[in-house]
């Protein structure tokens, strides 16, 4: 009988049990499902307290600049504030943009934050998808990995139709300066861009006592730009030999364009302006998102820059006078408002290599406020302690600017287009080989040390050469009329590839199934039919790699053609860079993969260990290496890709298949497809 009380009695507990736990559930379901969306624009904030679920509407539409929003301006300067008002450089052009801003609106959000963005594709006829540079999409403690929100056509997910919308939801997991940018066709070079901060708890930033002020009002987002439609300027060059240069440079979309003549318009767009006070020091975020080979050196007059991060990642802290940021990368300086200085300032923005060519340039001017008395040089408080410390004006210094004549007949005459850096030490040399006033990245340290694991050899290493290649591309040649071997050498264009061969999209995203059955090459396992070191070859480029190995990359850039460098950016994995070099300093040096291949079983390729620094960017030096490393911890598809627009979607990528398909994520309920309709006959 007591045995069947307390049979009784254990199914009693176990029922309450059960009823407790369904009450759980439900009471979670509901609360997940009614988590509170903070708008976006309310997640600029200290990051103290709790995480937040930001919540922003990105309508991505054609539009133009100087449009009628713009009124009389540059006539009159304060009609280029307008709403909607789009002044560019100055020169009306088609562009396509998100919420009718250039650079789009800006996502400022919190280390941890949950980040949704709604995207509406208004373009008439084209797809769409975002990337958000420089988050990984990795599971965490708290969150599962999410490689589907990564927005890479043809790899993470299908391009959003025309008159469509996607959810885009993340956890921003990567703190630092990132940025978002369109990932199909185009769109990026038209305008489909704009940045994301990722902050975090002052106690995690090892380099927060070296600013005063981080501020939405100091982040610059530099790029090239065009006169005319990109994917215009793409088609000319291909099939025609058009240029591939840019016209002009702006510098948060805006600023005057530098060749026009004194009484066009064009000529008296207003500069940027970027407003500071003396005793203090602020975070200064620039972000380059060029299309073109445009690696941008960056000064400021009579001011020395202090780097403390590279694509988010805090580095040891190094003193230049300039420094050069290439597509796709972001570099964190600190500048100090010196109590000595007052006045307006010339910041300059030279463009190399294809900028170079056209003289491409842009300035803005950082101008001092007149408030002597907030100068206490030597104050022990200053920076320490300050409430307000890393936070001011959401709109930086909107307001506050004076009319550009005002301040120019008060400074120093102009600079002027140079390829010569300021004297002292650059940072991030254009291909350079590494010297004491010309850091190149293998000799910068980080502030965290490199995981022991990585510091043995890895379970594998690719020797991977970016080349531009003089071969018959049937894309853009024909053997039978039109040869590239027979035409006049202005229109031999060659063609990007790695290892010799073309990255072909498949016709489903990868993480969706579309490498079944689909044709997959590499370097050692070569298109059979083809030899492609004489012919044109193009396949779905891509190596598996098991989930948990250590990997090597050896980027080479073979400087065979011209003096290309390659900005090379990896989707869901930061390395360390732990060796770059140009063996042959000269600029007419060349290099092939079989030579590095022999330097480096000769022992005769550096590399180093010793708080090597992390990023998700990097350039290869022309007829250089750059070496680098990641531990393969996030199931998914992943592309590596030159980060030069004209480049990638030509084919110079190449995807790593990280894991089995039982360790990738499965798609979120509901998520769309897209194939081939080969018909029923």
């Amino acid at each position: 009988m007591a045995g069947g009380c307390q049979c009784s009695a254990v199914a009693a507990v176990t029922m309450i049990a059960l009823v407790l736990a369904a009450a759980i559930a439900t009471l979670t379901s509901v609360i997940t499902a009614e988590v509170p969306l903070t708008p976006g624009k309310n997640c600029y904030r200290k990051c103290i307290g709790e995480k937040r679920t930001c919540h922003f509407h990105f309508d991505v539409h054609t539009y133009q600049t100087m449009s009628r929003a713009c009124y009389n301006c540059p006539g009159n300067i304060t009609d280029c504030q307008r709403p909607d008002c789009i002044a560019g450089d100055g020169v009306p052009r088609k562009i396509l943009v998100v919420n009718k801003q250039l650079p789009g609106p800006p996502i400022q959000v919190c280390e941890g934050d949950t980040v949704i963005v709604d995207v509406q594709n208004r373009l008439h006829a084209d797809g769409l998808t975002i990337h958000w540079h420089g988050q990984t999409m990795k599971a965490g403690t708290t969150h599962p990995g999410t490689p589907h929100m990564d927005g890479t056509p043809g790899i993470t997910q299908c391009p959003i139709p025309p008159g469509s919308s996607f959810k885009y939801s993340f956890v921003a997991r990567e703190a630092g300066t990132q940025f978002y940018h369109a990932h199909t066709g185009f769109h990026r070079g038209d305008g489909v861009f704009g940045p994301m901060i990722v902050r975090q708890r002052t106690t995690d930033d090892p380099n927060y006592s070296l600013f005063d002020y981080d501020i939405p009002g100091h982040v610059l987002l530099i790029h090239d730009w065009l006169h005319m439609p990109t994917e215009d300027k793409f088609i000319f060059r291909h099939h025609s030999g058009g240029d591939d240069f840019p016209e002009s440079m702006l510098i948060n979309g805006q600023g005057p364009h530098q060749h026009s003549n004194k009484t066009s318009p064009a000529a008296h767009i207003p500069y940027r302006q970027f407003t500071v006070t003396p005793g203090n020091r602020y975070r200064m975020r620039l972000i380059n998102a060029a299309i073109l080979n445009c690696p941008i050196t960056v000064s400021v007059e009579d001011h020395m820059l202090t780097v403390i991060a590279t694509d988010g990642n805090p580095v040891k802290p190094l003193n230049a006078s300039s420094i050069v940021v290439y597509p796709g990368e972001r570099w964190d300086v600190v500048l100090a408002a010196d109590c000595r200085k007052s006045g307006t300032f010339w910041m300059s923005f030279m463009g190399g290599v294809d900028c170079a060519v056209s003289f491409a340039h842009q300035f803005s001017l950082l101008r001092y406020r007149d408030d002597s008395s907030a100068c206490h040089p030597g104050d022990p408080s200053k920076g320490l302690g300050n409430a307000s410390k890393g936070l001011g004006n959401a709109e930086g210094v909107k307001g506050e600017e004076l009319i550009d004549a005002e301040l120019l007949a008060q400074m120093s005459p102009k600079p002027k287009f140079t390829e010569v850096p300021p004297a002292g030490v650059q940072v991030n040399s254009i291909n350079s080989a590494c010297y004491d006033d010309l850091v190149c990245m293998a000799n910068m340290r980080s502030i965290h040390s490199m995981p022991e694991d990585m510091k043995t050899p890895t379970n594998f290493t690719f020797y991977l050469a970016f080349e531009m290649r003089r071969i018959n591309n049937a894309h853009y040649y024909s053997r039978m009329y039109y040869d590239f071997n027979l035409v006049e050498e202005d229109q031999q264009i060659p063609t990007p590839q790695v290892n010799n061969l073309t990255f072909l999209h498949p016709a489903t995203p990868l993480l969706l199934g579309g490498d079944q059955g689909t044709p997959i090459c590499n370097a050692e396992n070569p298109p059979p039919t083809r030899n492609c070191q004489e012919d044109f070859c193009e396949c779905l480029h891509m190596y598996h790699i098991p989930l948990g190995a250590s990997v090597e990359l050896v980027l080479i850039d073979e400087g065979q053609y011209g003096d290309e460098n390659h900005p090379i950016h990896l989707h869901g994995q930061h390395f360390w860079v732990v060796g770059q070099d140009r063996p042959v300093d000269l600029q007419e040096a060349s290099l092939t993969r079989n030579e590095v291949i022999k330097m480096d079983q000769r022992g005769d390729m550096i590399r180093n260990f010793d708080h090597p620094v992390y990023k998700d960017t990097v350039t290869i030096p022309d007829a250089g290496y750059t070496i680098i490393r990641f531990k393969a911890d996030n199931p998914g598809h992943w592309l590596l890709h030159c980060h030069l627009l004209f480049h990638s979607m030509a084919g110079m990528n190449i995807v790593f298949k990280v894991g089995e398909d039982t360790d990738i994520p499965p798609a979120p309920e509901g998520f769309p497809t897209c194939a081939n309709y080969e018909g029923s006959t």
